[in-house]
């Protein structure tokens, strides 16, 4: 259920000058033991300024110490806490990276000066991690910004995939309250050239000999959890989101669950634990060739099916973002680039093909999740072809 929010956003810019007109639904996505809830919110400040401001509300269990505020929520009765970006509460170092002349400062202290620099959010996930890119006249870098908690291992995963020569960005500098500084790997996001991949099935191999190199990665952690470990939650939540597909959703989850009680004795391996096309970077001119891996947080130790089967069911949710832009080409691309990359692993995989469907149709179920959540009719719609999309993985 989302919170009562006239009631609960304008509680992020109290005793600021700044007045709620109106907000929307962004985004909702799990936090811990309940939901993270953004917005986007119109404000306008005491001089007239008007300004759209991401705004989130967190159901799970409030933490105190933070630096956002607890309100009441009156539409549950439940505390809830609520900020307005880049104020997050888990990543402090955030809005340190979000005005130029703090930076500036920031990377002199670091030893890495940089003179007038730009800054473009390239990536932000409430709690968990931002990027932001630097363009200055000395170079291109990108500030991450983690909880404070997160840093070192980061910065040890990273030296553990350059040992083995894949193609990460070398951590330049890290801090303690949870920035890291990124130097910038080489090429464009494949995801711009995948009429040009799906054209050359160098671009697939060159995706399955990265997985072959970050095999042998010294790791110690696990995998960061993915949408077949969370199975039950992502079941609940889009059983009560999607009401109209319940009976289908529970009998493609009992599926998965049945199919899953039979793997027994699988080997795990490393892996890279968030694969899809906007983490690799690809040559321009040579478009099949792979220069760039990022986001390597969630690696470690999981089922070696785990990359294989996000790499797929991103593929199947950009295909239908394309078909919805007319981008039809686009889509089709998209989708001969998911059978081939599961077919592909699976046909490397013999012994281990079966794990692959279940493990494809849970991510495109909590695909379908995060955009019932919506509450739109798009959003419902998009998710109900999604549920679609995982019937026929499991058949196939």
């Amino acid at each position: 259920m989302w919170p009562d929010s006239a009631a609960v956003l304008p509680r992020a810019f109290e005793g600021t000058g700044v007045t709620v007109v109106s907000f929307r639904p962004h985004s909702v996505e799990p936090s811990g033991g309940g939901f993270l809830y953004g917005y986007e919110v119109d404000t306008i400040d005491a001089e007239g300024v008007a300004a759209t401001v991401l705004t989130f509300v967190d159901t799970d269990v409030v933490r105190p110490e933070t630096a956002s505020v607890v309100t009441t929520d009156p539409a549950s009765g439940r505390p809830v806490s609520v900020w307005a970006y880049p104020h997050d509460p888990l990543l402090p170092a955030l809005a340190g990276v979000t005005y130029p002349d703090r930076v500036e400062r920031s990377l002199a202290e670091l030893g890495l000066p940089v003179t007038a620099p730009a800054l473009t959010v390239a990536a932000y996930r409430p709690g968990k991690r931002a990027v932001v890119r630097l363009d200055a006249a000395e170079t291109t870098l990108f500030l991450k910004v983690v909880r404070p908690d997160r840093v070192g291992p980061i910065a040890a995963v990273h030296r553990a995939f350059l040992d083995e020569g894949l193609p990460v960005p070398a951590v330049l500098a890290a801090r303690a309250d949870g920035l890291l500084v990124l130097e910038r790997v080489p090429g464009v996001p494949a995801g711009r050239r995948v009429v040009d991949l799906a054209a050359d099935d160098r671009f697939v191999e060159a995706v399955a000999e990265l997985g072959e190199r970050t095999r042998h990665v010294h790791a110690v952690q696990p995998a960061t959890s993915d949408a077949l470990d969370q199975a039950a939650w992502h079941r609940a939540t889009l059983l009560s989101s999607l009401p109209e597909r319940a009976a289908d959703v529970a009998a493609l989850y009992d599926v998965i669950d049945a199919r899953r009680a039979t793997w027994t004795g699988d080997p795990l391996t490393v892996v890279h634990g968030d694969l899809h096309l906007e983490q690799l970077f690809v040559h321009p001119a040579e478009p099949w060739r792979v220069t760039g891996l990022l986001d390597i947080d969630t690696a470690g130790w999981g089922h070696p099916s785990r990359d294989a089967a996000g790499l797929v069911a991103h593929l199947v949710v950009t295909a239908q973002w394309h078909r919805g832009n007319g981008d039809e080409a686009e889509a089709r691309a998209c989708e001969l680039l998911a059978d081939r990359v599961g077919r592909g692993w699976q046909g490397r995989h013999p012994d281990l093909a079966d794990r692959l469907p279940p493990a494809v149709a849970s991510q495109l179920l909590a695909h379908a999740g995060g955009q019932a959540t919506l509450r739109t009719d798009q959003g419902r719609r998009k998710a109900s072809q999604l549920v679609d999309a995982a019937a026929g993985a499991l058949r196939d």
